[in-house]
């Protein structure tokens, strides 16, 4: 249980974090919320670039509503577990927060926090440019700019107390750096070019999806989710602020995501919501089906009421509202599930759109939700585990974290997860792009790829690439 206490109590919370460490011989976080002007959000971000390159996280919902930002990491909990990640990572985290205090009024988004995310699956092969990334990642920010849309701004400073640390010198130096992040806006940032962008194996990826739509045929499995990716290549080390920046102006109806872990950044703008939980409410996305964007209001509304009657895309989209109802119902109490779906637009592409509601269980948090949900069958397939088999088969790639949660989690078990689509890493001088599409027994290789060249566009032009 996290204790409260009153934000005059600043410094003498800290010492008393020290003096807790010391008698009981482990580390005690200290977390500190203060009411601050507003500030930019990317501003804040790219401040922390001189300090903390490599331990930066972005997050900003849908609606823009809350939008955190960490730089430096004052702890890292990671999962390398192949079938217990999601409950190792809620359990490190839980133990940690044991004797943790803070300081400050806390607001939801506020106080001790953390940002992060899993892999898709843990069975598939390590890949060179993944190598980085646990199963289970996840980073708790030495400093945190909440902007709520309704509350205002605040910051939260996290530091982790031990025995053997002397508390003047460490807030002096908290002090210091909190001053340097505040006044180092404005920085000029020398973006790099693109030397190339390359298709990894699209013919191959043909083969496999006509392979598979054989097998489904069959009645083997109902619908298989199959992706791919591409390679962009730079003439310097790609930094994730002009990326985040790009995301920000150019999805402005999608969740926007960045997390650095070294050399490396996982980072995209999903409109897919995995779930959220706000105490026991509970709310997730059911999204599959989609059709392009028309060039005229006329030619949208076409491709709208086309995809409103698709075969094709309502089964698929069918699968996942099941799947998804029938996930939360084990875990809440009630649930609310519209009787059919609607579309959600966004720049390039219109999906098939079903919004779920619930009430959750007592003692249920955000990570037994996610760990229940994933993989929907909008990433992975149907029945699920076949379908995970197969594209371990099939796909000859590490996913790492695509298509997978990522999002954010407070010390009260709340927090929010988006799935991870629409996204790439970017790793020392090159950037990895992924899109996918679901495979039911009707799909065509050709359409399926076309869809997948719709689904790369948001990413390419935030880094700057274009397809040959």
């Amino acid at each position: 249980m996290v204790r409260i206490l009153q934000q005059s109590h600043g410094f003498a919370g800290f010492e008393r974090a020290f003096e807790q460490a010391q008698q009981s011989k482990r580390d005690v976080l200290f977390s500190m919320v203060t009411p601050i002007d507003s500030v930019d959000p990317l501003q804040f971000y790219e401040s922390g670039f001189k300090l903390y390159q490599g331990e930066r996280s972005f997050w900003q919902d849908r609606n823009k509503d809350l939008v955190l930002v960490g730089v430096g990491n004052a702890k890292t909990f990671t999962s390398n577990e192949r079938d217990h990640r999601f409950m190792d990572i809620k359990n490190q985290w839980t133990t940690f927060l044991a004797d943790a205090i803070q300081v400050g009024d806390k607001i939801l988004g506020t106080g001790p926090l953390v940002m992060g995310g899993f892999s898709f699956d843990p069975r598939q092969e390590a890949e060179l440019e993944w190598t980085n990334f646990s199963h289970g990642h996840f980073q708790l920010p030495s400093f945190m700019l909440t902007n709520d849309r309704q509350q205002g701004s605040f910051l939260t400073v996290n530091i982790v107390c031990t025995a053997s640390d002397n508390p003047k010198k460490i807030w002096d130096r908290m002090q210091l750096e909190k001053n340097n992040l505040f006044e180092t806006f404005n920085q000029q940032i020398e973006d790099v070019n693109v030397i190339r962008t390359t298709e990894i194996q699209p013919d191959q990826w043909k083969k496999t999806l006509t392979s598979v739509v054989k097998r489904l045929n069959k009645g083997e499995m109902e619908k298989v989710v199959l992706a791919r990716k591409i390679k962009v290549d730079f003439d310097g080390k790609k930094r994730s602020d002009t990326v985040l920046e790009r995301l920000r102006d150019d999805q402005t109806n999608s969740f926007i995501f960045s997390l650095e872990v070294l050399d490396s950044c996982f980072i995209g703008a999903t409109p897919e919501r995995l779930v959220n939980q706000s105490n026991r409410s509970i709310l997730s996305t059911c999204l599959a089906g989609s059709i392009e964007r028309g060039e005229t209001i006329e030619e949208d509304e076409r491709l709208s009421r086309l995809l409103l009657n698709d075969e094709k895309n309502l089964h698929e989209h069918d699968l996942v509202v099941k799947m998804i109802s029938q996930n939360l119902r084990a875990l809440c109490s009630e649930i609310e599930v519209p009787n059919g779906p609607a579309l959600m637009k966004i720049r390039d592409i219109q999906h098939l759109f079903t919004p779920v509601k619930g009430t959750a269980n007592n003692g249920m948090t955000i990570l037994d939700f996610v760990d229940r949900l994933h993989p929907t069958p909008a990433l992975g397939g149907t029945p699920t585990h076949l379908a995970m088999d197969v594209i371990q088969e099939e796909e000859r790639m590490n996913r790492g974290f695509y298509a997978a949660p990522v999002g954010w989690m407070d010390a009260e078990g709340n927090g929010e997860f988006a799935v991870a689509i629409r996204s790439g890493l970017l790793h020392d001088q090159h950037a990895f792009l992924y899109a996918g599409c679901g495979v039911v027994k009707d799909s065509n290789a050709d359409s399926e790829y076309q869809e997948t060249l719709i689904k790369f566009r948001p990413m390419l032009r935030a880094v700057g690439g274009t397809m040959q």
